[in-house]
């Protein structure tokens, strides 16, 4: 009640009801909170009681209760006064000061800064309004007595009561944002203010109210003032930092206060005398916050991150403009850069999982990210922000410390040698044996070098183009280093350290900069080896072998395929162990994640790129390749014959087991080339698979359909089964065609809409790279898959989309299905639809295109590729149905020398892809059948197509402003045009036709006068 009535206005007797509410609260307040009572209220109660009287003061300020503030403050004892306090202080009385009920005013004006000012909570615009009304009224005068409220408390009962203190210099620091601030910053206030800045159980509350008064929105030539009269900079400077969490405050300070003037500083607005006042502040200010910014803790170094920001920013700016840096600003880069690089270290004490913890704990081969992790993560992102910035004021500054730091520690590792165990260096920072923390610091520092350099987007290590970062002098000078650089890194043995910190940032350097192996070949093999090692992948901590995994097979694509050769056997024998498949059900994660398998997979896929060099000798390539795939063929088929296949289905981690061993003979195929299909090679014959290797992964092909077509109901196998055969069908080529139909059969079968997208894709990509030979193939799956399209679509039809997720996969079902017939006639295969046993269905495969597809225009997308699958079909069959030319570059003037009979006659002579594919199918292009079909397909297209060219646009959902609709329209058009093209006498006679006589005037189109050849 009291709530609606201070938003909406008293209705129905509510001003009544308030008044009473109101006398007795305070009444309450006022006897039974003045004595020992209100020590012993629980604070809940206490703070309910406070948030009611707020309430209800927002409800009848100012009209109905205009003393609310001053009866507030009354009942704490203290006076009422509402000027300004004095100089001395001395306006400000005593009065009968009490102290529980000044606690409980406390309560209230925080309750009145909640549920009015804090930005934090979510307000309707009434009240929004109704606030500023409120904060307008209390600006009168009220403001006024709260200020000295304020100080009555501080000059009376800081030295007794610290939490009245504390909740006092909270409040300021709240309401400072929107009142007069001369009611806080005057000299009484300021005083007080700093004095308990030196009294430790007040001075981080009097710090933060201090931090909120600097903060405050202001205009920049009286922010400058109001920086000046406080002398913020000096105080700090005088301030005892050394508790961490008082450090925070004073940090927190610091950074306002460099913020704020460095806004000054570049404020054009500003007078260039306030700017240089500001600049000087701000100078004197710098060595302050690069004392915080050195701070041991990380919460009071990113304290003034901020300010760091700003005030580099403004440096970069005055470098891009050619003005010379100070002195003083000269040395603060100086000085703060070895401040960032040190900063950049994990600490000593950081706590790594010992690898027995690591490898019990990771259950899935990955690293969690805590909090520390991630907090440490987020504050390197930022230093690395800054040590970049003086990368490109100072590049000379940048290649001393930060290049020099990572030399120095190579060298200290190539003489010393490097610990896992120990954090520090052995006989301290830069002697002896190099520490972990030191040796993950260079690693780190030759990454950001690198990418400093890669940033502008021209690294090269072996072409004629460099970066040239701004100054770092000439590229190649720069790439140069980089590479020496990697040198160092690669011999001083740093990857020795089995501490996790180490190998997955060193084996990273190596791929992110893989260039470097172009112009350094021999450094390949010894980086190899370490790959292969130990500390690779086989590192004893299992958190980090999946990353190194992924790595080497990053660093295995960066090799020339001939000196992957000579290293074959030495890698699959050392990988040989990682490869063994345990399935686990529970790994299994969102988005078909199976945890470490996925990770083996790019050990999988690795082992084929090695294997995969022509140059490699056959007879070695086929003992490897059976060495990796025996044991996935005996695991198969020891798990298929373990248990009937009714119960196996029921078995999750076998169907798992048997999805593991498919996918991996899948990996291992990905990593041989793709077949060549163009001129230079036929795709019947791939040049890069000897026979015997063809052999091999031939009987590969045949155990995974003969698996898949066992257990096809099985989401799994399924998956699994599509990926093999898919990367089967890309290294085979044809050779796999013959187990398309296979694969599709049992996949179509029992497949879900997802499936059913993969798998469309994947056709469209087999009749594309495989034409003309994939033409009986293709033939004999027309019907099955659009029989399987048209009953997920019918079913929905009927039942109607179930959710939002079904409606969009259903979009895309139409999108994926639209797109593979496209595919078909850009593939010139487009007489599979003339095949015996399709063609007698050609007019029902395409009345639903006609009828449902183009005329939804909920999807202009899928609108536009119904009615261009159309016009291609018209292309085909109605204007060039002998096949003399390409679908896909069916060009106006190609078109306009079809009917040139020296010119058919001319392209007759020479076979086409189109042709050579109705050769394929036994589909004679002049036969009476042939003739008969395309005759049917005409009369659909005047008594169905062109109805439906006039009825999409003139629907009432239609939007022709819309840019997706113009392009439907443009389809239509040249669906039109294709159609005059074709001859079609229903449609183009000279004296009307269908689409000008019948059609148009039906749809209620806009009258189309004369021939439709002339509109």
């Amino acid at each position: 009640m009291i709530a609606d009535a201070g938003v909406r206005g008293s209705a129905n007797g509510a001003a009544g009801k308030l008044e009473t509410t109101r006398k007795v609260l305070l009444e309450f307040v006022s006897t039974q909170y003045s004595g020992d009572r209100y020590r012993s209220e629980p604070g809940f109660i206490k703070n309910t009681l406070a948030h009611t009287i707020t309430v209800l003061g927002l409800a009848m300020y100012p009209a109905q209760w205009p003393t609310f503030v001053k009866d507030m403050i009354g009942l704490a004892g203290i006076p009422d006064a509402t000027g300004p306090v004095s100089e001395d202080g001395a306006s400000v009385g005593t009065g009968n000061l009490q102290p529980q009920l000044a606690d409980f005013l406390i309560k209230v004006l925080s309750s009145l800064d909640e549920e009015m000012v804090n930005r934090a909570v979510p307000r309707g615009a009434e009240e929004l309004a109704r606030n500023t009304e409120i904060k307008d009224a209390m600006r009168v005068a009220d403001v006024g007595r709260m200020a000295n409220a304020w100080y009555t408390v501080l000059s009376q009962l800081a030295g007794t009561h610290t939490e009245l203190a504390c909740g006092v210099l909270q409040l300021m620091g709240a309401y400072v944002s929107w009142i007069d601030i001369n009611l806080v910053v005057n000299q009484p206030f300021m005083r007080i203010l700093f004095e308990l800045l030196r009294v430790p159980a007040l001075r981080c509350a009097a710090c933060h109210c201090l931090t909120s008064i600097v903060g405050k929105g202001m205009r920049p030539m009286e922010k400058l003032c109001l920086l000046q009269f406080l002398g913020v900079v000096d105080a700090m400077a005088q301030l005892d930092a050394s508790d961490a969490e008082f450090a925070e405050e004073v940090g927190r300070l610091a950074n306002v206060t460099g913020i704020e003037l460095t806004s000054i500083w570049t404020d054009k607005a500003a007078t260039g005398e306030a700017q240089a006042a500001a600049c000087a502040m701000l100078e004197q200010l710098l060595p302050l916050l690069l004392s915080f910014l050195s701070h041991t803790q990380s919460e009071v170094s990113s304290a003034v991150f901020p300010a760091i920001n700003d005030v580099l920013g403004v440096l970069k700016k005055l470098q891009r403009e050619g003005v010379a840096l100070s002195t003083v600003q000269q040395q603060f880069l100086t000085q703060i850069l070895p401040v960032l690089v040190e900063k950049l270290q994990y600490r000593d004490d950081y706590a790594w999982p010992a690898p027995s913890d690591a490898a019990a704990g990771d259950t899935d081969g990955s690293l969690d990210e805590d909090d520390d992790e991630a907090m440490f993560s987020e504050l390197r992102h930022s230093l690395r922000v800054f040590i970049d910035a003086i990368g490109q004021i100072a590049p000379e500054l940048y290649d001393s410390v930060v290049l020099a730091t990572a030399q120095d520690i190579f060298r200290q590792c190539s003489q010393y040698g490097v610990s896992a165990e120990r954090a520090g260096d052995e006989g301290g920072r830069g002697r002896g044996q190099l520490g972990w923390v030191r040796a993950e610091l260079g690693i780190y520092l030759t990454q950001a070098f690198g990418e400093r350099l890669s940033s502008s987007k021209g690294l090269r290590f072996g072409g004629t183009r460099f970066a040239q970062p701004n100054g770092a002098g000439s590229g190649t000078l720069a790439i140069a280093t980089l590479k020496d650089l990697l040198t160092m890194m690669i011999q001083s043995g740093i990857v020795g350290s089995s501490h996790p910190a180490i190998a997955p940032m060193y084996f990273e350097n190596l791929v992110r900069f893989g260039g470097y192996f172009e112009v350094e070949r021999d450094a390949a093999a010894p980086v190899l080896q370490s790959f292969l090692g130990a500390t690779g992948v086989h590192h004893q901590y299992r958190s980090v072998r999946p990353r190194i995994w992924y790595f080497l097979h990053r660093f295995v694509k960066l090799l020339p395929a001939p000196a992957l050769a000579t290293y074959s056997s030495d890698f699959v024998s050392a990988v040989a162990g990682l490869l063994k498949i345990s399935a686990d059900p529970s790994s299994i994660g969102v988005g078909s994640s199976y945890g470490l398998f996925d990770s083996q997979l790019c050990l999988f896929e690795a082992c084929g790129m090695v294997l995969a060099p022509p140059n490699l000798e056959d007879s070695t390539r086929m003992a490897l390749l059976q060495y990796l795939f025996d044991p996935l063929f005996t695991g198969a088929q020891h798990t298929m014959n373990a248990q009937p296949p009714d119960q196996l289905l029921q078995d999750q981690r076998a169907l798992l087991q048997i999805h593991h061993y498919l996918t991996a003979i899948g990996s291992i195929v990905k990593g041989f080339p793709d077949v060549r299909a163009d001129k230079a090679a036929s795709a019947s014959a791939p040049e890069q698979l000897s026979a015997s290797t063809m052999q091999v992964f031939l009987k590969a092909a045949d155990m995974c359909v003969a698996i898949l077509e066992a257990l096809c109901t099985s989401h799994l196998v399924r998956e699994a089964a599509r990926f093999t055969l898919s990367r089967m069908l890309s290294v085979l080529g044809a050779e796999a065609l013959p187990y398309l139909p296979r694969l599709i059969d049992s996949l179509v079968s029992s497949c879900a809409v997802e499936e059913l997208l993969d798998l469309l894709g994947l056709l469209g990509l087999a009749v594309f790279k495989f034409k003309p030979y994939v033409a009986p193939t293709a033939s004999e799956l027309l019907l099955p898959v659009i029989s399987k399209v048209y009953g997920f679509l019918d079913q929905v039809a009927q039942t109607g989309a179930t959710g939002t997720d079904e409606a969009v996969l259903l979009q895309d079902l139409r999108k994926a299905y639209l797109t593979w017939i496209a595919a078909i006639f850009n593939s010139d295969l487009d007489n599979i639809f003339l095949a015996p046993q399709n063609a007698q269905h050609l007019v029902t495969i395409f009345q639903p295109i006609a009828t449902q597809l183009a005329a939804d225009h909920s999807n202009p997308q899928s609108q536009r590729l119904a009615f261009g699958v159309i016009t291609k079909a018209i292309q085909a069959w109605l204007v060039d149905p002998l096949g003399h030319h390409t679908l896909a570059m069916l060009t106006p003037a190609a078109l306009a020398a079809i009917n040139n009979s020296a010119s058919a006659s001319s392209e007759s002579s020479r076979p086409r892809l189109r042709q050579a594919a109705a050769q394929a199918l036994g589909v004679s292009l002049g036969s009476d059948s042939a003739r008969e079909t395309r005759e049917q397909f005409r009369q659909f297209v005047v008594s169905s197509v062109l109805p439906a060219c006039f009825a999409a646009p003139t629907q009432a959902g239609f939007d022709l402003a819309d840019a997706q609709s113009s392009l439907v329209v443009a389809e239509i058009a040249g669906l039109l045009q294709m159609m005059l093209l074709s001859g079609a006498p229903d449609v183009a006679g000279s004296n009307g036709s269908a689409a000008t006589t019948i059609f148009a005037p039906q749809m209620l189109s806009p009258p189309i006068g004369g021939d439709l050849n002339q509109n």
